[in-house]
């Protein structure tokens, strides 16, 4: 008896799949901080240049 290896392969690539979506969410929730950061950085900037211009 011959094991279809299709259905094996979809079990890996569904593991594979979370194993990657685990990286994506943490990927994206560290650029998320690294934005914001580099957001809050820029308006702060903003803020002390217009204030020094008064």
């Amino acid at each position: 008896m011959s094991k279809d290896y299709r259905y094996q392969r979809e079990e890996w690539d569904s593991v594979e799949d979370e194993e990657s979506a685990e990286h994506r969410k943490t990927h994206k929730r560290a650029q998320d901080v690294k934005h914001k950061k580099r957001e809050t950085q820029r308006r702060e900037k903003e803020r002390k240049s217009h204030y020094e211009s008064n």
